[in-house]
């Protein structure tokens, strides 16, 4: 039986097979085969041409798997083939399977040992989709912190109760000018944290962890923090992330929900991203068996997308920001310790550093919304994220609503959200997820009250400031009010102890 084969199809066997150590490109066809055999081909899916070569099923499977893969064929049509359904469905079948092996082969970034390794997983029934598959270890649930933890903010003041009783939200917002000791603030209270044995995510946007060394200072209070609180640190674009933000649900309809919101996030920090390309990005979405980046650029790709959603993902694909869907640890794995992720290798892009940062955020979120029970009291804690030069991800409204709907409901959750930024006023946000974060925080510390306007500081602070704060000092707000001002915690003097 003869078909013919797409234009693809043939470069990408004509090129991959001895890439791969093949005997012959017929390795790879019925690898293609079979595998699409296994996995079924998606509804409406189709070759985009036969502008390739003629091949024969002989050709492929021999004489000995020939009537298997005609039985197999006759299984999925769910009746007996006739010879012009079985060649159709011959085509179908070897077509998509040789899509499937292009994606795998981008997501092992063109390596032998990779792609064999992933397709070796994909043939013995490991799962394939996102935050679904260990690096060699079962997923285990989150450990759960169910004591009162209480931390203190300012040197003088009262202790910060961050999930005892009466707390509602745990969520706290820094502000301060360069220089104010909002940072040593923010890392005196994440060593606390890790003191008391919660782990935590910290989004570094501007590098104060990185490796530097032009800065001896900054170098002896980085590998201080490093080894006290047992953090990984990435530097993004540098290194990769060993999670993948994208993931299939396996119903159809909920499928279609994850795609198109996943196409909306990126629209929200692509400002040139139009309605046509949002859609876009949600078809091909949809149509892979395991979302990953490279698999959605590959998708894109054979739709001939060639605008502002292809160069979008591209971006993200060629900074090798995540790990694919075949190598991908489950997000449980990933969060066995506290982490430091670097943003500032992104440099000015604060486009694309914005929604890195977002992506993550989201698959946080939609994977740790579960309730925990209120214990004694106490709201039992899992994780805490802070988020740094927080203004990235809440200027616009719908950047906006990630973080508000954590700053509500994370604490719930055991995974409260503190968040930072060097103007308190940009926790003032506007539109259909307004919300006034620097309120609603059950505590605020603000180092440069004076670089707000006399209205702002009443909406934040609910009174006014008449003085300029020397450096390392800050007012407090809580329980819906201007509480004191003292000397803020310092990670190089405190230790976070």
């Amino acid at each position: 039986m003869k078909f013919e084969t797409s234009s693809e199809t043939h470069d990408f066997i004509g090129t991959v097979s001895p890439r791969v150590g093949a005997r012959n490109q017929a390795v790879l066809g019925r690898a293609a085969l079979f595998l699409a055999l296994g996995e079924s081909v998606p509804s409406g899916y189709k070759p985009k041409d036969a502008r390739g070569v003629t091949l024969n099923d002989e050709q492929i499977l021999g004489d000995e798997l020939r009537d298997l893969a005609h039985a197999a064929l006759n299984h999925r049509a769910g009746r007996t083939l006739d010879e012009a359904a079985y060649r159709q469905a011959f085509r179908q079948h070897f077509e998509y399977g040789c899509h499937r092996l292009r994606q795998i082969w981008s997501e092992a970034r063109n390596d032998q040992v990779n792609f064999v390794t992933m397709l070796l997983r994909v043939a013995g029934g490991r799962p394939t989709t996102g935050a679904s598959i260990s690096r060699g270890r079962a997923p285990r649930p989150l450990p759960v912190v169910e004591n009162e933890v209480r931390l203190k903010v300012l040197v003088d003041a009262p202790e910060w109760s961050l999930n005892g009783p009466g707390t509602s939200n745990g969520l706290l917002v820094i502000s301060g000018q360069p220089g104010s000791g909002k940072s040593q603030l923010a890392l005196d209270l994440l060593a606390q944290l890790a003191n008391a044995g919660v782990r935590f995510v910290f989004f570094d946007m501007k590098g104060e962890l990185e490796d530097d060394a032009g800065n001896r200072q900054q170098r002896e209070t980085r590998e201080r923090f490093l080894k006290q609180t047992r953090a990984r640190y990435t530097r993004l674009i540098r290194q990769d992330l060993p999670i993948n933000p994208l993931y299939r649900h396996p119903n159809p309809t909920q499928n279609a929900q994850v795609a198109y919101e996943i196409a909306g996030l990126i629209r929200c920090f692509a400002p040139q991203l139009g309605a046509k390309q949002e859609r876009n990005i949600s078809d091909a979405y949809q149509h892979l068996q395991a979302p990953s980046f490279p698999a959605l650029l590959l998708e894109l790709e054979n739709r001939d997308a060639t605008g502002v959603d292809h160069a979008i993902i591209k971006k993200i694909v060629e900074f090798n920001l995540f790990a694919s869907a075949h190598d991908s640890v489950t997000l449980e794995e990933w969060l066995d310790g506290s982490i430091v992720i670097d943003f500032k290798g992104f440099g000015t892009d604060s486009d694309t550093k914005a929604l890195a940062a977002a992506l993550i955020l989201n698959l946080l979120i939609k994977k740790l919304n579960q309730q925990l029970g209120v214990k004694n009291e106490i709201q039992p804690l899992k994780m805490v994220l802070f988020v740094d030069e927080a203004h990235l991800l809440l200027p616009r409204e719908n950047r906006a609503g990630l973080l508000s709907s954590l700053a509500r409901q994370g604490r719930s959750w055991g995974f409260p959200v503190w968040l930072a930024s060097q103007d308190a006023d940009k926790f003032l946000t506007e539109g259909e997820n307004e919300t006034n974060f620097a309120s609603l925080a059950e505590c605020g510390v603000h180092f440069s009250p004076h670089a707000l306007s006399a209205a702002n500081q009443k909406r934040i602070l609910g009174s006014t400031v008449d003085r300029r704060l020397p450096k390392t000092e800050a007012v407090l707000f809580s329980r819906g009010r201007l509480q004191e001002s003292g000397v803020a915690r310092q990670f190089w003097k405190d230790g976070g102890k």
